[in-house]
């Protein structure tokens, strides 16, 4: 009684909701004016300033920028005083370097490059509240105050250190103009201050066979002096402030937390703050005239600097007040150090109540297909590039906050972006708002219609209004590719909903189910509404579209709360096709453009790195820079003489290769539009060839089974009434252990119907004997006598929940086992595994590195059978371990190179509908 009263308050409460509720809206805020408001909730947001020596691609912006700009979205949504600050980082060596490179001076490239990423952000939707830079005089003012303060404070001291000096170039080498072998891992391309290889920090006079980046030649060691900030001196302040921020509720990414600690465990040591440059923020030091701070020191001081550009003195109230304001800073993990432990501690040094990041949100690397982004191999999409695709910018939104790579690295692939695009926004998101908004136009002329809400209307609104508070949790604690899966998951209740209640049938019929059409079309134009508000922080101007061709352009304030936004009576716009189909062409000509280029030679210009960073072999046309006399001693190898004494010679060379590698792109391309003309034409062939075969085996199963021989698992095919392939009927009868007249004996069936074997003979081995369900963490939790195992609690739609240990602990963090939707084989024999017994497994995607959870539709039912047509579904009791059933059909279990699990090239189907596909890999074993 109590529970139907519950229910029943819900539903009044959601009848008077939605026809009484109001939307608010909130006044745009001047950026100018902007202060924190005491008592209200102030989140000061900032993205890792980029180097402002390259061009920014997908996994730059993915990790800092946009990942920022989707939650900055959200607080102004929920009416969050909101400052999101981001700017170039213009100072140092990266961008001295650059500068000799291109024969710029260093000013001029900052303004080359400066201009470039403000572009890019600005296609990309990147909504700043300003966009600065690190070269004004602000950051300097700040930059020197800050030090002042710590030396003051007796947090600095000057040491003479060992530096390498290059007598070629009459210059001590700052960290990035330095090269050599990593002394840690061996990697033979190592910079001066941190290898890439083995991700260590390194200090340059450590390196082995060092080289000048300018000149190639050997440097020298001769003594420099330089100021250092005594880190071992704040470690217990820093650490303990850690902590506290760690022991509220905080939205720290795990990779954040594990590094900062790290850091904190293994001791803080002096770390030296200024450089031998001419290129950074002067030193306000006598003796240090010709030095400038060292970049990772004053580049975080221009979140500062940048905010005092456009607030002036009113900068304090946002980074002087820590008990008013909650700082957000979005970074990759390679900045995690900085900004957790050695910005703070700049901070802390200076005592002079700064705000100190509350949220540190670090992101994995985002990979292009199976290797790195590289410019000048052209491997990868850089920002400037993906205009010219022709592909929205929200559409590539879209596609990168859905693999965004938060707890591991992930990797951008075409054809996983084409088939997300195609079936997540074309056949989801496009398909249930053309639908809802077109039919509104066609049958009501363009207005919503009176709506009478029915219990089954009501319950259905009660569903959304969970989602989007889930919706709404997960952008609260920065979860922000689970928040894009929580879109597509409303969308796809709304063309449930759509689809049983099949408005365009009921608008046929008498009046009482034309009110029924109006109401469910009043209904779902709403809820595409709805959605365009939950869009808005991933897709700000698809959702605009959708806003607009709702009739209702300005975007309301959220709230979880589910109301009528389109009245009865209202007009909405007019309906448009939203996203347009990825064809498996275009994706191809993509692919052969930014797949990277090889040299004239054939070899891969890409250097090749085993486990560790070690060089496992050297190039062809590679040369060391050094080699050693009889003593051991380095002695400088003369630069290839083309390059030194024929300038002339070197730059035709150059433009050879790059006509050749032109010619070859040309090449590649041609080949693959002739490739896939060939290959249609084939398909079209095999696909008569195939519906041939398939009528001749249905006349031959028929012929026999009229003649009484006995039947294997080959069943007819026949389509139910929604076009999913089933097994006809006499072929079911068999396979259920009915007697055949003739020769063969009768055989008993299984359990429930189901048999084991089929009658005539020993069944065979395939897909259909596995019981493969959908299943739902409800609870997962570490093993208490395994450290990589988990044990969960499934449901998979029995009584109680199954208990099953899986090894997935290095490779899914535990918070993203929690009420997920995974496919678990339950017919396996239980097993104990560490004390624990085991009564199903998850199946996963695996590759020698990377393990992922396959993935099911968000609204599948735990229990759901996964099937293989046209292998027919007889699931075995229990497999029998001795006949190897299992690791006999695994040996074709695959993911395809689309994404979808598939047993010998048929895609395995939830209830018969939807694939279980992988998040990223392609082309491995499901086990």
């Amino acid at each position: 009684i109590v529970l139907m009263w519950m229910v029943e308050e819900k539903q009044s409460t959601m009848h008077q909701q939605w026809a009484s509720g109001i939307p608010s809206y909130h006044k745009k805020n001047v950026t100018k004016n902007l202060r924190p408001i005491k008592g209200e909730k102030n989140v000061l947001i900032t993205s890792a300033l980029p180097y402002v020596n390259n061009v920014p691609h997908l996994g730059n912006i993915i990790g800092c920028v946009l990942s920022a700009d989707v939650f900055a979205r959200f607080s102004r949504m929920k009416g969050y005083n909101t400052l999101y600050i981001c700017g170039t980082d213009e100072y140092g060596t990266a961008t001295e370097t650059k500068a000799i490179q291109e024969g710029l001076s260093p000013q001029e490239i900052c303004d080359k490059y400066h201009a470039i990423h403000k572009e890019v952000y600005k296609w990309f939707n990147i909504a700043f509240d300003h966009f600065g830079r690190t070269t004004t005089d602000h950051q300097t003012e700040i930059t020197q105050d800050i030090y002042k303060k710590i030396d003051r404070n007796g947090y600095t001291t000057i040491q003479t250190v060992d530096q390498l000096h290059c007598d070629n170039c009459n210059k001590f080498l700052a960290d990035r103009f330095v090269s050599g072998t990593c002394p840690m891992c061996g990697y033979d391309d190592a910079r001066g201050d941190q290898c890439d290889a083995c991700g260590k920090l390194v200090n340059a006079v450590d390196l082995k066979e060092p080289r000048c980046h300018l000149c190639k030649m050997a440097p020298v060691v001769k003594q420099s002096s330089h100021i250092f900030l005594e880190l071992d001196k704040l470690q217990d302040k820093v650490g303990a402030d850690l902590e506290k921020k760690l022991s509220v509720e905080n939205h720290w990414s795990t990779n954040a937390v594990s590094i900062a600690r790290g850091w904190i465990k293994g001791g803080l040591e002096k770390r030296c703050i200024t450089r031998d440059l001419h290129w950074g923020t002067p030193v306000p030091l006598e003796g240090f005239e010709k030095k400038v701070f060292y970049v990772w020191f004053d580049a975080p001081i221009g979140y500062m600097s940048i905010t005092k550009d456009i607030l002036g003195d009113e900068w304090t109230s946002w980074w002087k007040n820590p008990l008013d304001v909650q700082l957000y800073q979005f970074i990759g993990k390679d900045n995690v150090a900085f900004h957790a432990v050695m910005f703070p501690s700049t901070q802390m040094a200076a005592d002079d109540g700064y705000t100190i990041v509350n949220h540190l949100c670090a992101t994995e690397y985002l990979n292009y297909e199976n290797t790195k982004f590289s410019k000048s191999r052209g491997t990868g999409v850089f920002g400037d590039m993906a205009k010219g695709t022709g592909i929205e910018a929200d559409i590539w939104r879209f596609y990168l906050l859905y693999m965004r790579p938060e707890n591991q690295d992930t990797a951008f692939s075409w054809d996983d972006f084409s088939l997300k695009v195609n079936s997540e926004l074309l056949s989801n998101i496009g398909n249930f708002i053309n639908r809802a908004l077109s039919f509104c136009a066609a049958n009501f002329g363009g207005v919503i219609p009176d709506m009478e809400l029915t219990d089954e209307d009501v319950n259905f609104l009660l569903d959304l209004q969970i989602e989007l508070k889930n919706w709404e949790d997960l952008l609260e604690a920065v979860k922000l590719k689970d928040a894009v899966r929580s879109v597509l998951s409303l969308s796809r209740r709304a063309n449930q909903y759509m689809q049983v209640q099949q408005p365009w049938v009921s608008i046929k019929g008498d009046n009482k189910q034309k009110k029924r059409a109006a109401t469910v079309i009043g209904i779902v134009a709403n809820v595409a509404y709805i959605i365009s508000i939950a869009l808005h922080p991933i897709m700000p101007e698809m959702s605009r579209r959708i806003r607009e061709q709702c009739g209702a352009e300005e975007l309301p304030a959220f709230s979880h709360n589910v109301i009528c936004y389109l009245k009865s009576g209202h007009k909405i716009g007019t309906p448009k096709p939203l996203f347009v189909k990825m064809e498996k062409a275009s994706v191809d000509q993509w692919k052969a453009k930014f797949g990277g280029l090889q040299d004239p030679s054939g070899v891969s210009s890409q250097r090749n790195v085993t486990n560790g960073g070690k060089k496992k072999g050297v190039l062809k046309n590679q040369v060391k820079e050094t080699k050693k006399d009889p003593n051991g001693h380095s002695i400088p190898r003369i630069p290839p003489m083309a390059s030194l004494h024929f300038p002339l010679l070197a730059k035709g060379n150059k433009q050879i290769k790059t006509i050749l590698s032109a010619v070859i792109s040309n090449f590649d391309q041609a080949r693959l539009v002739l490739e896939k003309s060939l290959m249609t034409d084939l398909e079209s062939e095999n696909g008569k060839l195939e519906k041939e075969i398939d009528n001749l085996k249905e006349r031959l199963i028929k012929a026999e089974f009229e003649a009484g021989i006995a039947q294997l698992s080959i069943p007819l095919k026949s389509t139910s009434s929604n076009g999913v392939a089933i097994a006809s009927t006499d072929i079911v009868h068999l396979a259920q252990g009915k007697t055949m007249e003739g020769k063969g004996d009768k055989k008993k069936g299984g359990t429930s119907g189901v048999s084991t074997n089929v009658v005539g003979g020993a069944d065979v081995i395939d897909i259909g004997r596995l019981d493969l369900r959908v299943g739902r963490i409800i609870k997962c939790d570490h093993h208490p006598d395994a450290d990589s195992l988990y044990v969960e609690q499934i449901d998979v739609g029995e009584d109680s929940p199954r208990t099953v240990v899986s090894g997935l602990v290095k490779h899914i963090p535990i918070d993203q086992m929690q009420n997920r939707l995974v496919v678990v084989l339950c017919n396996l024999k239980p097993a104990k595994m560490r004390g624990v017994e085991s009564r199903a497994m998850v199946m996963c995607a695996s590759s020698p590195d990377k393990v992922e959870v396959m993935e099911v539709d968000g609204s599948a039912v735990p229990g759901t059978p996964v099937l293989c047509p046209p292998s027919l579904h007889r699931p075995d009791v229990q497999l029998n371990p001795k006949k190897k059933i299992w690791e006999t059909v695994a040996e074709d279990l695959m993911v395809s190179a689309e994404g979808y699990a598939a047993w010998k090239g048929n895609p395995l189907l939830v209830g018969g509908a939807t694939r279980m596909t992988a998040p990223t890999l392609r082309g491995v074993f499901v086990k």
